[in-house]
Parts: C-alpha cells; sequence; structure tokens
C-alpha cells in the first residue's frame, strides 16, 4: 500500500485531485494527507509517512519546487508529481533537475494522473526491489544458516514450524535495513525470490498487501505507527509464500525426492563397511543433513543410522553362515571395529547373539 500527501492551495482544486486519485480505482494507493501549501505539508510530514507527493507550484508561505526540494533531501524515499496550469518551459526544467516522475497540466485528465501515479509506482518497485536485493546480496554469508532452514522446512514440509521461522527471519530483516521500515516488504519479496530458486520450486504469486488484508483503518500513518505496519506487512508476505512454496513441494516431491533417497540407500548399500554418517551422505546430494533425516524418514519410516544398521545386520546374518569367518572378522566387515558393540547391535536388531545365530543356523565353529 502506498500512501499520498495532496498539497494544493486552491480547495475545490485539491478536493478534485483526491477525488480523481479515488476513481482510479487503485487498491495500493491511499490519500494520507493533504496540505495547502510547502510549508504546511513538511510540517505533516514530520508527524506522517508518504511515499508519494503530488503538489501544485505556485502556493503562498512555500512553493512546490522548494517543498520538492525539501522533500529530496528529507524524504529521499519519495516520489513527487507535479500538478500545475503553468505550461512554462523554465518549470519544467527545474521540475526535472529535481527528478520529478512527472508535470501534469491543469485541468487533470484522470488518465493523466493514473498514469503518472503508475509511473511513480513502477519506479518505487524498482528502486526498492533493487535495494533489498542488494541488502541481501550483501548479508548473503550471514544469512546461510536461516536460509537453509527455510529450505529444508519447505521441503520437509513442516508447516507447523514455520511460524517462528519467519520471525526469526523478521527479526534479520530489520537489521538490514535500520529505520528503513518500508524496505521490509521488497526485503520479504527478495526472500522469497531467493528461497524459491534454492528450493528449485516457481517463484509464488505476489499480490500487493492492503491495508484492509492488515486490518490497519488509519488514512494517515503516524511515524509511531511504521515500524508496526511495515513487520505486520513482512511477516503476511512471508507466511502466505511460505505456505504456497510447502504447497508446490507437496506436488513435486515424489519423482525428485525419491529419487534422492534412493541415490542415499544405494550409497549406504555400496559403503556399510566404511564410516558412513549423515553429514557425509548430505554432502553427496548435497542438501542439509537436517532436510536429509527428515526426507529419508518420511520415505523410508526408518531413520539414517536405522537403514545402516539393518543393512550392515543383513551383511552380517550372511557372513556368519561361513564358519571360517570369526566373530570379530565379520563385524569389521560389516563396519565395527568394536566386537562387543557389534554384539550388542546384532542382538538388539536379531534377539539373539551372533553366536546364538549360528547355532541356530547349524553352525558350531568358535568364534
Amino acid at each position: 500500500m502506498l500512501r499520498i500527501l495532496v498539497v494544493e492551495d486552491e480547495l475545490p482544486i485539491r478536493s478534485g485531485l483526491i477525488a480523481k486519485i479515488e476513481q482510479c480505482g487503485e487498491e495500493t494507493l491511499r490519500i494520507s494527507g493533504e496540505a495547502s501549501d510547502g510549508e504546511e505539508a513538511l510540517k505533516w510530514l514530520e508527524t506522517h509517512y508518504a511515499d508519494i507527493c503530488i503538489t501544485d507550484i505556485r502556493m503562498p508561505m512555500m512553493d512546490g519546487l522548494e517543498l520538492i526540494n525539501q522533500i529530496n533531501q528529507s524524504y529521499p524515499w519519495m516520489k513527487c508529481i507535479i500538478v500545475s496550469s503553468y505550461d512554462d518551459f523554465s518549470y519544467a526544467k527545474s521540475a526535472l533537475a529535481l527528478h520529478v516522475t512527472d508535470y501534469i497540466l491543469k485541468p487533470v485528465e484522470r488518465s493523466a494522473l493514473r498514469q503518472a501515479l503508475e509511473t511513480a509506482k513502477s519506479e518505487l518497485r524498482k528502486e526498492r526491489t533493487d535495494h533489498a536485493h542488494k541488502l541481501l546480496a550483501e548479508q548473503l554469508n550471514h544469512s546461510h544458516e536461516i536460509m537453509t532452514k527455510w529450505v529444508d522446512l519447505i521441503r520437509t514440509q513442516q508447516s507447523d514450524k514455520y511460524p517462528l521461522l519467519v520471525m526469526d527471519t523478521l527479526l534479520a530483516m530489520e537489521q538490514w535495513s535500520g529505520s528503513d521500515y518500508y524496505l521490509l516488504s521488497p526485503l520479504s519479496e527478495a526472500w522469497i525470490d531467493m528461497i524459491a530458486k534454492e528450493a528449485r520450486l516457481v517463484i509464488p504469486d505476489l499480490c500487493s498487501i492492503t491495508d484492509q488484508q492488515l486490518g490497519y483503518v488509519k488514512s494517515g500513518m503516524p511515524h509511531q505507527d511504521k515500524r508496526f505496519y511495515f513487520r505486520l506487512a513482512a511477516v503476511m508476505r512471508l507466511e502466505q509464500s511460505v505456505l504456497q512454496l510447502i504447497e508446490q513441494s507437496k506436488k513435486d516431491q515424489p519423482s525428485e525426492y525419491a529419487k534422492i533417497v534412493m541415490q542415499v540407500k544405494t550409497y549406504i548399500e555400496q559403503h556399510f563397511y566404511e564410516k558412513v554418517n549423515a553429514s557425509e551422505l548430505a554432502d553427496l546430494i548435497p542438501i542439509s543433513r537436517s532436510y536429509l533425516a527428515v526426507l529419508f524418514k518420511q520415505h523410508t519410516g526408518s531413520t539414517l543410522l536405522g537403514f545402516l544398521t539393518e543393512v550392515r545386520m543383513n551383511n552380517a546374518k550372511r557372513l556368519l553362515l561361513d564358519q571360517q569367518q570369526k566373530i570379530y572378522e565379520v563385524a569389521h566387515q560389516v563396519g565395527y571395529e568394536n566386537s562387543e558393540h557389534f554384539a550388542k547391535i546384532f542382538k538388539d536388531f536379531c534377539g539373539i547373539t551372533p553366536k546364538e545365530y549360528r547355532k541356530r543356523m547349524g553352525m558350531v565353529a568358535e568364534a
């Protein structure tokens, strides 16, 4: 939601401008304040937040050009649109020097006003998105851990665990953006963009979040509300997006995730006699250890250690059939350096000791 300040000394014209803006039917724009001259506008901006200023040029106390100059210095995130009766080149030249978004002549056509507002919206979106991506790039090394948690959560579809992760992410974004709370929204969008790519999913549709959705009823936003408002919008964006990505993950899971699990099972079956741990297995994919553990459990019903133990015990039972093999030799061949530890694991798995197993299978060789 973008907030607009309208500055015009003639009340009928100011009221007409406000009416035309509202008639544009744009849900992402809201009239937040109005003033009759530049000084009044600056006084309003001292206590309220705005994204766009629409101003006349010739006004008492302080004209529109000086107002824009002051806004550029004190509120650099804002865009300004001039509405004037004067088709004067010197005014236009001054407006260009002040980086005004548009210069509209009175009487104001609704189509021209709508186009100017669209241009301002586009410029704001681009600048803020670029700024957000730059901040994110600068923090990439520091945010790797939390990014990994996001990808793991999405891939393992742990819908019940996202609220805490969203709050951790928001706290990090606040550190990156400082007091520029309006950057929280583009930062959350940039974050979701990065997470979707990392998880190899389609970037969710990011519709604009309105005041109505947030339950924010004030037309003007006092500065003391900024942090609350933009935090709320960012949380809503992150929560909506993570749920969409989890749903995508559920649809994409069968083929891709089954392939990962099969790859891990094959590796374990071929290397069970070596020192195998979850970290090494995760590096083979590569994915995080925690994600692999959850994914493997979801698809096989067994833990990684449980499957490794099963493979080792099945091979141990086969080797124990050879009476020439000593039990400690069998233990070494299936990945256990300590024969006593092997015997305990074997009994836990099979219900009997390796020696008892041999006897039951008709073997009498000494261990």
